[in-house]
């Protein structure tokens, strides 16, 4: 019997990743507000019915998502944490995991800054928790820059740095034919170094 209940929750389990993974994409893409349950359910080849099983409405599916989106900030932040000391080498590795990042999960970043432009005028419990995903990179950029090199803008630095990252994601899909994401990625650092 054990092996029943394991199987049944492995398979709600992996259900639940593809939904949300499912709304990650949309999310990013058309935006939550445009986004409907269908849409959802249409991408991953489920039923309406299937989706609500698993989640009680579209605000239960995006906070999970942003809970996982938070998450997508946690290689940064192990890698920021180790005591650098060379600015250009601290790039550099910030953009190797930044690469990685886009290649195998690029709404991960885009997701988080549509969600950011989407409820930045509308405020409440989302935003906040948009916001504190964000500080976790921007704290722990400071932190590290900080090491580096104490300057009052250390900060701002952190926030401008993570808006450039992700324009360099939505640059990298927009002008897909154009430029691959190595590309843009060279001429971030040669921006920022």
């Amino acid at each position: 019997m054990p092996d029943l209940i394991n199987k049944k929750e492995a398979k709600r389990i992996t259900t639940r990743k593809r939904i949300l993974e499912a709304a990650t994409h949309l999310f990013a893409r058309l935006g939550y507000h445009k986004t409907t349950i269908q849409d959802i359910a249409n991408h991953i080849d489920m039923t309406t019915g299937a989706v609500f099983h698993h989640y009680d409405s579209k605000p239960d599916i995006l906070e999970e998502v942003v809970k996982e989106l938070d998450h997508s900030f946690d290689k940064y932040i192990e890698y920021l944490s180790q005591d650098h000391i060379d600015y250009k080498k601290m790039i550099t590795g910030m953009m190797i995991i930044f690469k990685d990042q886009f290649n195998y999960h690029p709404d991960t970043i885009i997701a988080l800054a549509s969600l950011a432009a989407e409820f930045s005028g509308i405020r409440g419990a989302v935003i906040v928790k948009i916001q504190a995903a964000y500080d976790k990179f921007v704290d722990a950029f400071e932190d590290s820059l900080d090491r580096i090199c104490l300057k009052k803008s250390n900060r701002a630095a952190a926030v401008c740095f993570i808006s450039g990252l992700q324009g360099v994601a939505l640059q990298a899909l927009v002008r897909n034919d154009e430029m691959d994401i190595n590309d843009l990625v060279d001429g971030f650092i040669s921006l920022v170094t």
